[in-house]
């Protein structure tokens, strides 16, 4: 009996053959190390033949899922990451039950080797990622556990001049990374992201990652989230937080922590997932208390004030956006992280803004929309279009709907659009133009702010809530 079968698409399952090139592995070599593996680990003879070896790298399958499992773990031993039988698209054992990533390592190199493989799964197989596990909101609880009780091991304090340079050069090109997303969108970025991520992190395995390697690190991989996040990728973006989260607490780094925690809180909230989303929002602040610098003190509130908004909790909410400003008026300090620099009173008054809309107070919150306008930097074209999106819906759920004021606003919500790359900025554009509805009928302005968005919407199609890995 065969032991493989054909691939309905045999360019998926080239992986295999790519990873076994790069390895310098030959067929003889590989089947007799997976026929080893078969004796240690399952006490069986596989007889596994270099010929079969060659057809997998064809295109066919193993046919058995076990041999499927026992070759996928060989595979995995020589390029030093997990590398899981879908990821060379086969049927393993575990089919549907993948949980790379959605686990927290206690070393900091185990932790890196597993962002190596998560990695590697998202460069190789983009095209085959539908085929993955679903967004699953209780996955959040070990790592968000394990980050506010402190049993995450700490790296070594102690950088290497290696160490050091290489950590500085990986914060170097997430605020490179982070200028062209804020101009351009996800989309336009995320591929070189994660190859670069990939590429670290496969160097990092080399020897046990320091603390500072492992921030520089976590900051790339909270980004790699946000990035996949904001591409509708959300059981990835998931995976990519818990592995930030566990990099951030290797580094000691509580202010990074919190920073991760409440990118988890935006996550789940947006997903409908309301009640995790308060709980991890508070638990950013209560990760990273006494210890945030003023500017890293109001993000955090800006996510906490946003999850109650979004459970329609308004006595939270206003607390939490008292909060904010209060620390935002503190100004910054010398213990400002980078990553932390763009925050500004824009960002304030857009939050009060967002947080009054979604409270059913479209007049208070159109006041703080205009107020943010002024404040803004124009160079982040996807916040200022969901801005001008917003000030827009507020206008139109008034006392008195404002058409001309809400198309004024929506055009400028098209017109930051044009550039940017994101499925967050297409989501809002469908919210304003399910606002419009009332109007299309009788107005020809609004047909042509439709006709000019559509332009923009049709670029990525209705978002999925959950959605799965793809």
């Amino acid at each position: 009996m065969s032991s493989s079968t054909p691939a309905n698409d045999p360019a998926a399952s080239t992986v295999f053959d790519r990873l076994l090139r790069e390895t310098g592995m030959s067929d003889t070599r590989f089947a007799k190390q997976v026929n080893s593996r078969a004796r240690h680990h399952r006490r069986i003879e596989l007889g596994l033949a270099r010929t079969t070896v060659g057809h997998w790298r064809r295109g066919m399958r193993p046919r058995d899922p076990m041999v499927a499992e026992l070759a996928a773990a060989e595979v995995s031993a020589l390029v030093g990451y997990p590398v899981l039988p879908a990821d060379l698209g086969w049927r393993g054992e575990h089919y549907g039950r993948e949980d790379l990533g959605l686990n927290v390592a206690d070393a900091p190199v185990e932790t890196v080797r597993t962002l190596a493989g998560l990695t590697g799964r998202d460069m190789r197989r983009r095209d085959m990622l539908q085929d993955g596990p679903a967004f699953v909101a209780s996955a959040f609880a070990e790592p968000v556990l394990s980050s506010i009780t402190g049993v995450v091991r700490r790296a070594m304090q102690l950088s290497t001049e290696v160490s050091t340079s290489s950590a500085a050069m990986i914060r170097d090109m997430t605020e490179t990374f982070r200028r062209l997303d804020a101009r351009f969108g996800s989309g336009e970025i995320r591929s070189q992201v994660v190859t670069f991520l990939h590429d670290r992190t496969r160097a990092a395995m080399r020897d046990n990652p320091d603390a500072d390697l492992c921030g520089a690190l976590a900051e790339l991989t909270q980004f790699g989230g946000w990035l996949a996040q904001d591409s509708d990728r959300q059981a990835l973006a998931q995976r990519y937080y818990i592995q930030a989260l566990s990099l951030a607490e290797h580094a000691d780094d509580a202010q990074l922590a919190g920073r991760v925690l409440a990118a988890m809180s935006d996550q789940a909230a947006r997903l409908g997932y309301e009640r995790q989303g308060l709980s991890m929002a508070r638990a950013a602040v209560d990760r990273a208390h006494r210890r945030a610098a003023p500017t890293v003190e109001a993000m955090l509130y800006d996510k906490h004030a946003w999850a109650c908004a979004q459970a329609k909790d308004e006595a939270g909410c206003v607390g939490a956006l008292n909060a904010m400003e209060r620390a935002i008026g503190r100004g910054a300090d010398a213990d400002e992280p980078a990553w932390a620099a763009h925050y500004n009173a824009g960002d304030v008054a857009e939050c009060v803004g967002h947080c009054y809309l979604l409270l059913d107070r479209p007049e208070r919150a159109a006041e703080y929309l205009v107020e943010a306008r002024v404040l803004q930097d124009s160079s982040r074209a996807r916040t200022r279009s969901y801005a001008e999106a917003d000030l827009a819906i507020a206008y139109l759920r008034g006392q008195s709907p404002d058409l001309e004021a809400a198309l004024e606003a929506g055009q400028r919500a098209v017109e930051f659009a044009g550039p940017v790359s994101s499925v967050r900025v297409t989501d809002k554009l469908r919210e304003l133009d399910t606002a419009f509805a009332p109007y299309r009928a009788t107005s020809a302005d609004v047909q042509e702010w439709r006709a000019d968005a559509a332009q923009i919407v049709d670029r990525f199609p209705t978002s999925r809530r959950p959605g799965p890995l793809d």
